[in-house]
Order: structure tokens, then C-alpha cells, then sequence
């Protein structure tokens, strides 16, 4: 086949304390893995990665990435006749479009496709946008290929399942595809396409967390059988959730260490623990092969999903950190608003476990819901410092387009006058403002860490090797720089967010 296919990962433009988006876009990597093996010549530029060295102030906010013109070079360089662009959230929205707007400036036959969580819960919304002809709604491998085989100046579209698009001045939507029910048909995903060097050189240089500094990012499983008011996976991948086997899994964490010279895996599945029975199994077969690995769960695992038994086969398969999505301390906001559920006493027993049998424990926790008080926040913080968990996180809530909570705060009048794509901050509430909330979350955060700070032997008992000695110093060293950046912030009278 002769076309030539471009999938860009957009620079970005985040305030000074939000991520820098420098982490492989593992869904261009299967996208370009799929393609290849249909014989399509594809290349991938992750302009935020491969510019991280050009950052330019905007405003309030820094751009990260490729300059226009050099990722303008690169699109005419490559001269492809089709263009993909990730959009993995509101948060990446506007630096997508302007993506968008630069590939046409290229060339305006060339036909630009965006894809992603925001384009598929908000495909008419992205549509406005003349310079994106198409919406690849929800799991993106088949679409994009059945696109990338039939496309035609014709623009024959209308029998590819999965699509979104304008015809005349109408905009279409087409049926939604299947999703695909074994993964293990799909190839790995083509880091080697990838800046991966980048990505190693950056981990170091940052404050991280993690235990080595050659990290890779993997998944393992596709969608989450929850439905939490704040969460907009299921506009990707449904409420279905679908696994890869233990044998797969372990073949591509061997295939990584060999050709990447890594020693940590972080798993990103936003639902790893579904399949008890297969999550024992990626642990047997890591300890089978012998990988001398380290492994984390960075996107949170369901701690209502685990025991005893697995947490310990787990930390013999080379997991060191768990992160639990536990949103809050208040059974009404947990349980009524959120729609999660979860026995507070059970998983203060396994948080416990988990640090006595050397785990190291990360805590997310969500404040500022539109209808949440002031009480039930502080059952929130409360939870956090009361747990053995070794950190905590405080987010405030957001509502992200194709999320209920979104609609609640739409209906409510609470969305930020600038908009969701402008500020990704959070929102006021009916209780508080932005600000304030800010300032409860400041609280939160320092209320935690200063607990942590007087109780130096749950950090202590983790020590088992020189190695975790290493550790043990580097995550010290780290706190005490967020609790001296958070006081001198304070001083300032700013309200600070730590992610």
C-alpha cells in the first residue's frame, strides 16, 4: 500500500505544576504496530517529548514541544497523505487542534484524523473545527486501519464502523465499532518509533518516584466495569473490560527488558486487578522467567479487588508501589455521588499489610464535588492521615466532557467561565470557590505530609537491600523538597498544586 501515514502527539501547554506530558503515547504505538503489519509505512513524531527543550510561557502556562515550524519541517518532510492526532483528554484539547491547524497548513488534501478520550465524547464538538475531517471514536486499531485502506478522494465513508465526520453541513456517526475481544491478536506496541531515549533522559533529570530511572509504560487490559461519575475511560473503551493472558503480558515485559535495557515496568491499566485468577498468573510467570524486574500500578489499582495472597505474590513478582484509587472518606460521597464501593476497614487491613510486607502505598483522593461540605472533605483528609498509607494525593474534581460529573456541574452553572479546555484545575463548587478550594487542597496536602514526617519508621521498615536503602533516601529527600516548596509557596499566599 502506498500511503504514508503521520501520528503526532501534540506539544502541550500545562500550567508550571501539571505534568509535562513527556511519557510515551502508547495508543499511537499500537495504532503504528497495527498498521505495519498491514504493510503501511507509518512514522510517529511526539512533538512534546521531542521538543522538551524548547518551552515557551504563554500566559500563565508553558508549551512544551516542537516549535510550529519545526513540526511543520517534519509534517512536509514526511509528506504523508494521512494524519492522526492524539487527544487523549480536555487537557491536551487546544494543542490538538492547533496540531491540527499546522498538518493542513501543510497541505489542505492532506486528511487529518483525531482520535482519543475528548474526540470520542465530544466528536461533534472537534468536528467544528475545519481543519479535522474525521473522529476515530473510542478503541482506535481497526478504525483507523479500515480508514487508512478505504479512504479515497471519494471519501467513501460511510460503511466504516466507528467513525465520525461532516458531510455537507451535517455531521455524521457512523455505528460504533466492536470492541476487540482478544487482545492477544494485537502486536505489541512499536516503542521503537518512539524517542524512548528521551523518555529515559527526562525520568532522570525529574523529581520521580520511581525506584530505577529506565522505566517503561505497558497495559495489560482495556476498559473498567465501573461507572464513577468522574471518569472518562468509558468513552474509549465502554464499561466492557478485557485482559490480556499472563503469557502475553510477560512476553512483551521480556521483550522490553532485552531491547531497552529496563529494570522498572509501570502498568497503566485503569482496571489491573479485575481477574484475580489472571493477575496471580502475570506474577507466576514473571517469577517463572526469572525477570529482574520492578513494577508499579502509577494509574491506581482497585484495592477492593485484592487479598492478602495476591498482594504477596505480587511483591514477589517485583510490584514495590501501589497507588489506590480511594476518593474519599465519606460513605455518602463515595458510595451516592461517586458510585464506588468499597469496605473502609478492609482496605485500611490491606494498606497495612501491604506496608508491613514491604509495599510501598500511594493514596489518590478526590475533594471539591459540587455538592460536598465541608465536613465531608475533612472525613476525606482525615482517612488519608488516619491509614498507614506512605503518601497521599488531592485532587480536585474536574469535570472532563463525556463524564457525568461534567453534567452535573454543566446543569448547576459550576463550569469555569473560560471553560473546561482553559482550566483543568478543577471548578467551584456549591459550597466553595476555585480558590478556596485550592487552599483546602494546600491544607490537605500539607496535614498529610507532616503526619508522614513524624512517623520516620513507616519509611524505615521498608528498608530490605541497599537497593531499597537508595530508595527509602530519594523519597525522603523528595518529600522534604514538597514540604519546603509548599511553606515557601505559602508564604507567598499562593495556593500550590503538588501532583
Amino acid at each position: 500500500m502506498d500511503k504514508k501515514v503521520l501520528l503526532i502527539n501534540p506539544f502541550l501547554t500545562v500550567f508550571p505544576d501539571d505534568p509535562s506530558g513527556v511519557s510515551p503515547p502508547l495508543g499511537l504505538a499500537y495504532l503504528a504496530a497495527f498498521l505495519r503489519r498491514s504493510g503501511i509505512e507509518v512514522k510517529i513524531i511526539d512533538a512534546a517529548a521531542e521538543g522538551i527543550d524548547n518551552q515557551v510561557k504563554i500566559g500563565g502556562k508553558t508549551r512544551y514541544g516542537l516549535s510550529n515550524e519545526d513540526l511543520r519541517k517534519r509534517i512536509l518532510d514526511f509528506d504523508p497523505q494521512i494524519v492522526g492526532i492524539t487527544c487523549p483528554s480536555t487537557l491536551h484539547a487546544k494543542d490538538a487542534h492547533e496540531t491540527a491547524k499546522l498538518v493542513k497548513e501543510c497541505h489542505k488534501n492532506i486528511l487529518v484524523v483525531m482520535g482519543g478520550a475528548h474526540p470520542s465524547a465530544v466528536p461533534e464538538e472537534v468536528l467544528k473545527d475545519r481543519n479535522v475531517d474525521l473522529v476515530v471514536r473510542g478503541e482506535g486499531e481497526a478504525t483507523f486501519l479500515d480508514v487508512v485502506k478505504n479512504y479515497s478522494k471519494t471519501k467513501n465513508l460511510k460503511r466504516i464502523l466507528g467513525i465520525s465526520y461532516r458531510k455537507s453541513k451535517k455531521i455524521i456517526h457512523n455505528l460504533s465499532r466492536p470492541l476487540i475481544k482478544n487482545l492477544d491478536l494485537l502486536p505489541f506496541p512499536d516503542r521503537h518509533l518512539l524517542p524512548m531515549e528521551i523518555y529515559f533522559r527526562e525520568a532522570e533529570k525529574a523529581v520521580n518516584y520511581n525506584f530505577h530511572n529506565r522505566v517503561v509504560t505497558m497495559i495489560t487490559s482495556r476498559g473498567c466495569p465501573g461507572n464513577c461519575i468522574y471518569c472518562a475511560v468509558k468513552t474509549v473503551w465502554g464499561r466492557t473490560w478485557r485482559g490480556r493472558s499472563p503469557e502475553n503480558v510477560v512476553d512483551e515485559i521480556e521483550e522490553i527488558v532485552q531491547e531497552f535495557k529496563v529494570k522498572e515496568i509501570h502498568f497503566l491499566d485503569d482496571s489491573l486487578a479485575v481477574d484475580k485468577k489472571r493477575l496471580a498468573g502475570i506474577c507466576e510467570e514473571i517469577i517463572r522467567r526469572k525477570l529482574p524486574i520492578k513494577w508499579a500500578t502509577p494509574n491506581g489499582i482497585a484495592i477492593w479487588q485484592l487479598d492478602k495472597i495476591l498482594l504477596a505474590k505480587m511483591k514477589k513478582a517485583g510490584c514495590y508501589r501501589l497507588t489506590f484509587g480511594l476518593e474519599s472518606g465519606n460513605k455518602k460521597i463515595l458510595n451516592n455521588f461517586i458510585g464506588k464501593h468499597y469496605d473502609y476497614h478492609r482496605a485500611r487491613d490491606l494498606i497495612r499489610f501491604a506496608s508491613r510486607i514491604g509495599l510501598w502505598t500511594v493514596g489518590t483522593f478526590i475533594i471539591g464535588f459540587p455538592y460536598e461540605t465541608l465536613e465531608q472533605i475533612e472525613d476525606t483528609i482525615s482517612l488519608a492521615v488516619a491509614s498507614d498509607l506512605d503518601f497521599a494525593v488531592f485532587y480536585l474534581a474536574n469535570p472532563f466532557p463525556g463524564t457525568a460529573l461534567y453534567e452535573i456541574c454543566r446543569k448547576e452553572n459550576l463550569l469555569p467561565p473560560e471553560g473546561v479546555y482553559e482550566n483543568v484545575r478543577g471548578c467551584r463548587s456549591r459550597h466553595f470557590s476555585q480558590e478556596e478550594l485550592e487552599e483546602i487542597q494546600g491544607e490537605a496536602f500539607d496535614r498529610f505530609l507532616k503526619s508522614r514526617i513524624k512517623k520516620p519508621l513507616i519509611f524505615l521498615s521498608k528498608i530490605e537491600s541497599l537497593g531499597s536503602l537508595t530508595y527509602t533516601a530519594k523519597l525522603g529527600k523528595n518529600l522534604i523538597g514538597v514540604l519546603f516548596c509548599r511553606s515557601a509557596v505559602r508564604e507567598k499566599g499562593i495556593a500550590a498544586l503538588w501532583k
